[in-house]
């Protein structure tokens, strides 16, 4: 009954307007994780043009930083045409604890290569669900990895305060104080909104529109014939105990119909999550407008935070929608963690345009800032394509292997660094991007691999 009558009132207003197996050289596509709208990967003899930019072949050629020795694991999508890779020269031995689909993990092995050669490289699956992946980063770091590198992002996990995925990493870095955790930022900053709630037009007994600003009721965008938008609020109560009722709902105004809603029920046990999915499965382009509405009581302030994602920004409207700040979440949050952002290959290297920005918003247990991202890396870089992956290899899923390769050069020279004198060596020793020192967009700066190895050997020679 509720959502009859408000989808009959949002058209009346607005449409009246393991064990792992080694795989070598001797043994003989790319998953869009449909199965689960709610997790994404961050995508985008070879050798990436990354090496250059961050100097790492300086030191391999120079010091012979080679991340002899170091253990690297990779989690991702899949490694399906791993032997692929291995033939055409562009990775070595792997050990392959679960092999997955799609070869995202495969692409980002090969960066690691191409800037340590020598690492010991290891790959576990995401496998399809946050237990799955939680199960991966423990078997890696059991396996003695120094270093693991993931792609993921989680949108069912709270984007204002930590969830159980986070939780877990961090407790396995307590557990394992060598280990360093290297993820990326997210491509999400093109399409991000985060603003407090602000009561608009009443359709109904206790049934309340967002207002936008602006004038805007409704974000309008057009779906070109095939896209499928997929749309994700949250708002600031507590996860698992969401206080306040909110809704989603896609309107056609040509059709005067509401095509797609979400409409989860917050009672105070649910959690302040709603996820909608929409294709445009007609033969052209058709114009929605995308609303929030609040159920109960209005006046009680929420911050409310929503992406939308797989169209692209041009065919939204209105830049309302379109704020890259604070557009970081979940474990890549973590102050514990490496958090890459990725900068275009051409000088002067400038932030990606889909590249998530901080700093992070935290507001449970209690309100806070955390400043993200850490550092930056390039991407749209070369990989052989193995599995058909897309080449150049675009996201901040190229970035964070470049740093994850870096690291274990570093490692592999000083190999008794503490986490907390590794980063302090890569932060301080970055090049500076944006504005001077941290800043949102960069983080501190491009990696700098040369100036880094410098900066910990004259540590070493001064002890």
């Amino acid at each position: 009954m509720r959502a009859a009558l408000l989808c009959m009132a949002l058209v009346f207003i607005f449409f009246s307007p393991c064990q792992g197996s080694t795989i070598t050289p001797d043994s003989y596509l790319s998953s869009d994780f449909s199965e689960d709208t709610t997790i994404v990967s961050c995508v985008g003899t070879l050798k990436t043009e990354g090496d250059l930019l961050v100097r790492s072949n300086g030191i391999r050629e120079v010091f012979g930083a080679t991340g002899k020795g170091i253990r690297v694991g990779v989690i991702g999508n899949g490694v399906m045409s791993l032997e692929l890779s291995q033939a055409m020269g562009e990775l070595g031995q792997v050990t392959v604890f679960e092999r997955g689909t799609g070869d995202e993990g495969t692409a980002m092995l090969e960066i690691i290569h191409d800037i340590a050669p020598d690492a010991e490289l290891c790959f576990h699956a995401y496998g399809g669900d946050k237990d799955q992946f939680k199960h991966a980063v423990s078997v890696l770091a059991d396996a003695g990895c120094r270093i693991i590198c993931d792609d993921l992002y989680f949108f069912k996990q709270p984007f204002l305060e930590d969830g159980d995925v986070a939780d877990h990493i961090r407790e396995v870095l307590k557990k394992h104080p060598d280990c360093i955790y290297v993820t990326v930022s997210g491509n999400f900053a093109s399409l991000h909104y985060q603003k407090p709630w602000k009561p608009g037009l009443s359709i109904g007994y206790e049934r309340t529109i967002h207002d936008f600003g602006e004038g805007y009721s409704a974000i309008p965008m057009t779906l070109l014939p095939g896209d499928e938008v997929i749309i994700t609020l949250q708002w600031d109560d507590p996860w698992g105990y969401a206080l306040h009722d909110y809704d989603l709902f896609l309107t056609d105004p040509n059709r005067g119909e509401v095509v797609a809603t979400s409409m989860n029920i917050q009672d105070e046990t649910g959690e302040p999550f709603e996820h909608l999915v929409f294709k445009n499965a007609i033969n052209e382009s058709r114009r929605v407008s995308l609303s929030i509405v609040r159920n109960g009581e209005n006046v009680t302030p929420n911050i409310l935070e929503m992406y939308i994602r797989n169209i692209d920004a041009r065919q939204v409207e209105t830049d309302i929608v379109k704020d890259p700040a604070d557009s970081i979440f979940g474990h890549a949050a973590l102050e514990e963690v490496v958090t890459v952002g990725s900068v275009r290959i051409e000088a002067p290297h400038l932030i990606s345009p889909d590249s998530s920005q901080g700093p992070v918003t935290i507001r449970i247990p209690e309100p806070s800032r955390r400043w993200k991202p850490d550092i930056c890396a390039p991407t749209n870089v070369q990989v052989s394509g193995a599995g058909s992956f897309p080449v150049p290899f675009p996201g901040t899923s190229a970035a964070a292997p470049h740093v994850a390769g870096v690291i274990a050069q570093l490692l592999s020279s000083f190999p008794d660094l503490t986490r907390n004198e590794l980063t302090e060596a890569l932060y301080e020793n970055a090049f500076d991007l944006g504005e001077p020192g941290w800043d949102p967009v960069y983080g501190y700066g491009l990696v700098d691999a040369v100036k880094s190895f410098q900066a910990l050997m004259e540590r070493k020679n001064s002890w």
